[in-house]
């Protein structure tokens, strides 16, 4: 074990020597983007107010740069430049001149590296037939932003701006004026209104309305005032509801009308829906618009004709017979850079299935691949990476993970088919000797090269409701600590094998059920590991792979003793939103009370209603919500973070993991290093891939 250890060290620190060359080559402007956000980072702390005139050509008469986070209002003239691909279509009249094909105040990227080069083909890949799992990052277009300067300014987006009144009981949002949809049509209130009426209040379409947007009671209001103005009011203060509007898009927020309609029973013409449902195969025109609604979105395209208007950089053209997606650039996408230049700066992508994480591999290793995101990166393939880099056509990037790796066992609180084991786990001391039965350090070198900083279950230490007590709170490796706590459960019988007996006098069994490459490279292997510590402490523990539609409905049904998630929500980007893996206000995929989590969702309908101190925990969380205090929040948040470092009910392994995603070396204005890159940030979604772009408008 220790001649182990001694390598795997000796290679990192041969390793690192060579990342420092390769960042160093490959960041050339670094200097300038520093500058950029120390003067962002000092105008966000002192709300210094800058307004400055910039020469720049004649196209853009103006930049104003505004307080808080590079806003920055750009004029876009008649006779600017086009993106080069565009330009034959305007000039043969096939498209508007730039400046009609944008909005009046377009959304502006600014504190890059450089400004771009446009052209050039993005080359991804996708793990599935049916969803662009690791690209999502890519066509994210959330309604909000969070700055990627510090990671935690809610900033405009979709939205050109809104106000929040009445303590957040009410919000005004303001839609970017001339903003279009790929196909040249307008984004309106209309849109909006068509999202929430037609189809969420559509008990047809939607069987029930998400629990955030009736938060207080009854489903909020949404109100148009003009054509690109709306209110939106609830029955209670909701201070919180801008965060969330950072992780709604389109779908989630607003639908193409002018497109959907045609498929709603509201609108269409009887007779020219029901043709439509038949040519489908449908039996319903809410089955058709179901489909259609899902043809295209950010998470992957399912219909080869790419009539469905899109709001992101870039759009599908063509799905082949081998599962490529190929995408062009959206003529009608709304943002520009700091000079006025239209965005993307990257003309297309290519986005192939790749049948195994093993292709994933081979591909990066023979250099056919320009991007590879955080669901398919790990630091268990760190060593083939760094040894392939130097002579290669990528690098490997220096990020922090807020998702891969970071494996998270969930005992389930909830077994009604097993009320003897359901006991026990919900025994105070049951998951504390779980946690400190498993030796986190020997993990870390085994699997992941020592490179993680192991922990317990909680926020990353990143993140301003991290208190170091949350790390280290039973994550010591220690098995006389285990086997003390188990006997004081009454479990200090065992069996002929020197397995601990339950109280009706069967073997404690344990089982670990995971979704294996789904939830990460190295879940079995971990997964091996952990139940061999359990075993040591007179657990019968064992681990299974299973489909992932088999673990989530069993994991629902309460059936899994023990699930096991990678577990992101972990810093301020989507952690006051969402604490599913550490109270119990989700399901599926992790989380430590299923039945518990149901109840929550459906206020008390169905499900089973948790002890006292998780109701204590969700009135925190209800707190978290109400609150326009972000101090309050933090307070609240951290409430709920003592409760658990006092009584656990999962079981974290990593605090922070590298996360070595895969780049072109010619490509540009990528994130800074060490920002955290996983769900919480979208994927690269927060870094604005729509400014990525090949230095000299060619991949090495």
């Amino acid at each position: 074990m220790s001649t182990r250890k001694i390598r795997r060290r000796e290679f990192l620190k041969l390793s690192a020597l060579g990342a420092v060359g390769a960042a160093a080559a490959a960041c050339a402007a670094t200097p300038e983007i520093i500058e950029v956000t120390r003067e962002v980072e000092k105008v966000v702390k002192e709300t210094v107010v800058v307004e400055k005139e910039v020469e720049v050509e004649k196209e853009v008469t103006k930049i104003v740069e505004k307080e808080v986070e590079k806003q920055v209002t750009v004029v876009i003239e008649p006779g600017a430049p086009e993106p080069p691909m565009l330009a034959d279509q305007v000039a043969s009249g096939a498209l508007p001149t730039v400046d009609e094909r944008l909005p009046r105040s377009p959304a502006v990227v600014t504190a890059r590296e450089a400004i771009g080069d446009y052209g050039g083909e993005a080359r991804l890949i996708h793990m599935s037939p049916n969803s662009w799992v690791s690209n999502y990052g890519w066509f994210a277009e959330r309604m909000l932003h969070y700055s990627d300067i510090d990671l935690r300014t809610i900033v405009p987006n979709q939205f050109e701006s809104w106000e929040v009144h009445e303590e957040g009981k009410s919000l005004t949002l303001h839609l970017r004026q001339g903003q279009r949809w790929s196909d040249g049509e307008p984004v309106t209130t209309e849109d909006v209104l068509f999202w929430w009426e037609d189809i969420n209040l559509n008990q047809e379409i939607s069987a029930s309305v998400w629990w955030v947007y009736r938060h207080g009671g009854d489903p909020m209001r949404v109100e148009a005032q003009d054509d690109f103005t709306f209110t939106i009011t609830f029955d209670a203060p909701f201070g919180n509801f801008p965060a969330y509007l950072t992780r709604r898009h389109q779908g989630d927020f607003l639908e193409p009308k002018h497109h959907l309609q045609q498929y709603h029973a509201d609108y269409a013409e009887q007779a020219t829906l029901d043709g439509l449902v038949s040519e489908r195969g449908y039996d319903t025109w809410v089955q058709l618009i179901g489909y259609i609604r899902g043809a295209r979105s950010i998470w992957g395209a399912n219909d080869a004709t790419p009539a469905h208007p899109m709001l992101s950089g870039w759009i599908v053209t063509e799905i082949t017979d081998t599962d490529t997606d190929v995408m062009e650039r959206n003529p009608y996408y709304w943002k520009v850079d700091q000079v006025g230049n239209q965005l993307p700066y990257i003309d297309n992508i290519r986005n192939d299935l790749a049948a195994s994480h093993e292709v994933v591999s081979m591909k990066i290793i023979q250099g056919e691949l320009d991007y590879v995101g955080p669901h398919d990166v790990t630091i268990a393939r760190y060593p083939l990476y760094k040894e392939n880099e130097p002579d290669n056509t990528y690098i490997v990037g220096d990020y922090l993970s807020c998702m891969t790796d970071r494996y998270t066992l969930y005992p389930q609180h909830n077994l009604p088919e097993d009320p003897v084991l359901e006991e026990i786990v919900n025994h105070p001391n049951y998951v504390k000797a779980l946690s400190v039965a498993i030796d986190r350090e020997e993990i870390n070198q085994s699997l992941f090269f020592g490179l993680a900083r192991m922990g317990q279950l909680g926020p990353m230490p990143i993140s301003k409701y991290y208190k170091e007590a949350y790390g280290t709170a039973w994550a010591q490796y220690d098995p006389d600590l285990a086997n003390e706590l188990l006997d004081e459960m009454g479990l200090d019988q065992r069996d002929a094998e020197g397995f601990r007996l339950r109280p009706d006098g069967e073997r404690l069994r344990f089982n670990i059920e995971h979704a294996g490459a789904r939830v990460g490279v190295s879940t079995h292997e971990f997964t091996e590991m952990v139940v061999t510590f359990w075993r040591e402490v007179g657990i019968d523990a064992t681990t299974k792979e299973i489909a992932i539609s088999l673990y989530d409905e069993r994991l629902f049904n309460g059936q899994i003793h023990c699930g096991i998630w990678h577990a992101d929500r972990c810093t301020d980007l989507l952690l006051p939103i969402e604490m599913r893996w550490y109270i119990p206000v989700d399901y599926n995929q992790g989380g430590p009370g299923q039945l518990w989590s149901q109840w929550f969702r459906s206020s008390g309908e169905q499900g089973v209603k948790p002890p006292p101190w998780i109701l204590e925990t969700y009135d925190h969380y209800n707190m978290m919500n109400v609150t326009t205090d972000e101090d309050v929040r933090v307070e609240y948040g951290q409430k709920i973070f003592d409760a658990l470092a006092e009584t656990p009910l999962s079981i974290g392994s990593i605090l922070e993991s590298p996360a070595p995603l895969i780049f072109n070396k010619n490509m540009r204005n990528l994130p800074r290093p060490k920002v955290p890159v996983g769900w919480d940030s979208y994927g690269i979604s927060a870094y604005h891939p729509e400014a990525f772009f090949y230095e000299g408008s060619t991949r090495a």
